[in-house]
């Protein structure tokens, strides 16, 4: 059985309001934890600088031009990430999201890049082993730190609409939101819950118990299983070339 709403009256009238309407949401206090989270791919991003650059390539008309554009990524992605702190404190949801989107962006920018570099190892006649199980690994864990971060901003919208009360066009559907389970009647998803989505979509490469709706949010998807094939198919590419 469901909770009954709450009843209040005003000039002799008898208004019925839903639990959810009365819900406070918590939603603004997850953005610092996934501002962090950026954070940390762009420390991984350094970490890989050298082992995923472009610099091992022999067209010298490129290099450089590469080199300067990863260089100016990773400046715009400490600005927007530093803007972003400020803005979480100071500015309201709405700005702040914009800059964290930006950040997200940028991100997703040197994360392709670094694929990239992963892919230029299968043409290096000898890779170290160890440096390239690294880097594959650093790759798997930016894919699934950034693209959690998608998860939620494009969620955001509609799990806060939710939240209020308010009905919405829904973009992620966990199982709490689709039942009625006992004791989830104000659930609303965490960032374990997204890195829990982010996670096993890398892992399984496809999605998992919780419903994709929004096209936007299928795209994301499509974008993080072809990252993780792509870790796959370098590392048993490679593999197979230490076996021979």
């Amino acid at each position: 059985m469901g909770l009954l709403p709450e009843q209040i009256t005003i000039n002799n009238t008898r208004y019925f309001l839903s639990l959810s309407s009365m819900t406070s949401c918590s939603i603004r206090n997850q953005g610092l934890v996934f501002l962090a989270v950026l954070f940390i791919c762009l420390f991984l991003d350094y970490a890989t600088s050298d082992a995923l650059s472009f610099v091992a390539l022999h067209f010298t008309a490129v290099v450089g031009p590469v080199i300067q554009f990863e260089d100016v990524i990773s400046i715009l992605t400490a600005l927007s990430l530093v803007a972003g702190l400020l803005g979480y404190f100071l500015l309201p949801q709405r700005i702040f999201n914009r800059i964290l989107f930006v950040a997200t962006f940028l991100s997703t920018i040197s994360l392709f890049l670094n694929v990239a570099g992963l892919l230029r190892t299968l043409i290096q006649p000898q890779v170290n082993p160890v440096i390239l199980l690294a880097a594959a690994a650093v790759v798997y864990i930016s894919n699934v730190l950034v693209f959690t971060i998608w998860f939620w901003l494009l969620d955001f919208e509609s799990q806060q609409d939710r939240c209020s009360g308010k009905t919405s066009k829904p973009v992620l559907v966990f199982p709490q939101n689709a039942t009625s389970y006992p004791g989830y009647e104000e659930w609303t998803p965490g960032f374990v819950d997204y890195l829990f989505l982010s996670f096993h979509t890398s892992s399984t490469v496809g999605p998992t118990d919780t419903l994709v709706l929004d096209r936007k949010a299928k795209v994301a998807m499509i974008c993080q299983v072809t990252v993780s094939l792509i870790v796959l198919v370098v590392l048993a590419a490679r593999a197979i070339g230490i076996l021979r």
